[in-house]
């Protein structure tokens, strides 16, 4: 009976010896990540936080950033990187076109985020008013080019004939182009567009900020995907717990905004966490969901990003990856 006893206990403890053995074997080594992240801003603060923690999830993280979803979409369509967060239009122009299979995993910001904006002393009130005139936007093929294409096909106007579109890179650079009239109007996001309201420059003729649509989602190639899901989980687990801790941790989100905005008072970061976990990142779970795609397609069919019959189906396109 005795030695039943020792066998059983030897056994046990040899269990849990090869139990904790197995943890420490199992335990998840830092995965090399390389993102591109189009026209970077306030928006896209969960992303700075995961670069500046990463080895809390063990992930490496490097980052390319680039002023324009055009011009991310191209350098990611040409193999490089493993993730490019930019807006929806991308991922579906690249399905759209079948120019490379991809998946969204993910989204950060669901907001236009863009308004437009116009010099105080400026004649244009309406977005009917901007025929002949010259607008600011990111870069060709962007966001918020399609987002003014959209709002100017609904004012009645051809994007390509009756405005001029301009190029200018990024939000600085937009924010400058309308206080020194390069443009006669310009898209502007937060910081640069609460800055501009609040110094007397510019007013706001098209406020979509708060129009439902996901315009910082999360991209992989499906061959990608498929060959090391792994690597997507722990980038989208990250992401989902920042976004928690931006909504639960007020103290780590604040250093976060100080850490990207080091110019900015305390106060206005403030009010920028808090219209952002409103506005920007609500939904506050870092997912792309039917509804929101659904709230997309007007805006993506209206702009002639993509006709109807080649808008991809959200089955097709989207994915939730396991927490």
């Amino acid at each position: 009976m005795k030695t039943a006893l020792t066998r059983c206990i030897a056994l046990g403890f040899a269990a849990l010896l090869f139990a904790a053995g197995t943890s420490l074997a199992a335990d998840p080594k830092p995965l090399k990540l390389t993102l591109i992240e189009a026209t970077p801003a306030f928006h896209s603060l969960p992303v700075f936080a995961l670069k500046q923690s990463a080895k809390d999830y063990n992930l490496e993280v490097e980052n390319l950033q680039i002023e324009g979803g055009g011009e991310a979409g191209v350098i990611f369509a040409g193999g490089q990187a493993d993730v490019m967060m930019s807006g929806f239009d991308k991922p579906v122009a690249f399905a759209a076109q079948g120019f490379v299979d991809v998946k969204v995993f993910g989204a950060i910001l669901k907001s236009m985020n863009w308004s437009l904006v116009a010099p105080v002393k400026s004649s244009i009130k309406t977005v009917a008013d901007l025929k002949g005139k010259s607008i600011g936007i990111s870069g060709a093929g962007s966001s918020s080019d399609m987002l003014m294409r959209w709002a100017l096909r609904k004012a009645g106007l051809d994007p390509d004939r009756d405005v001029t579109l301009i190029a200018l890179g990024s939000v600085a650079n937009l924010y400058s182009g309308v206080e020194n009239g390069r443009v006669d109007a310009a898209v502007l996001v937060r910081p640069f567009l609460t800055k501009a309201i609040d110094a007397g420059i510019v007013r706001v003729v098209g406020d979509w900020e708060a129009l439902p649509y996901p315009n910082l989602v999360s991209i992989a190639r499906s061959k990608d995907l498929a060959a090391t899901p792994e690597k997507f989980q722990r980038f989208q687990a990250a992401l989902r717990d920042i976004l928690k801790r931006f909504q639960n941790d007020r103290p780590f989100a604040l250093r976060m905004a100080k850490l990207a905005y080091p110019n900015d008072t305390e106060a206005s970061l403030n009010a920028q966490l808090d219209f952002a976990l409103k506005v920007y990142w609500a939904p506050v779970n870092g997912d792309l969901d039917r509804d929101l795609y659904d709230k997309a397609v007007d805006i993506l069919v209206t702009s002639r990003t993509v006709t109807a019959e080649k808008m991809p189906g959200f089955d097709k396109l989207i994915v939730r990856l396991p927490d």
